[in-house]
């Protein structure tokens, strides 16, 4: 092994359209929201939350993912809870 495989092992890198598992539970930043849903976004991929209003918006929230198509990155999910706050809402 090579001084550089050595220096490389471990690494990875990160996709920035991550595919999401139908019933697993992720924490996401809500960005966004129409009153009813909100929007997350991971890196390229779109996630529209159901129960996520106007007071969830720069919070970070447990999504239950319902329903995920690969191919456009975009899908659906609960509101769990609300888990955290943002460092930028003031």
């Amino acid at each position: 092994m090579s001084i550089f495989d050595k220096y490389l092992t471990g690494w990875t890198f990160r996709a920035n359209r991550p595919s999401l598992e139908v019933g697993s539970e992720i924490d996401v930043f809500i960005s966004e929201t129409n009153g009813s849903a909100g929007r997350a976004y991971i890196g390229d991929t779109e996630l529209l939350v159901e129960g996520a209003g106007p007071e969830t918006v720069e919070k970070q929230v447990r999504v239950r993912v319902t329903d995920f198509d690969e191919t456009t990155a975009t899908g659906e999910g609960d509101l769990v809870e609300v888990v955290g706050e943002s460092s930028y809402s003031g």
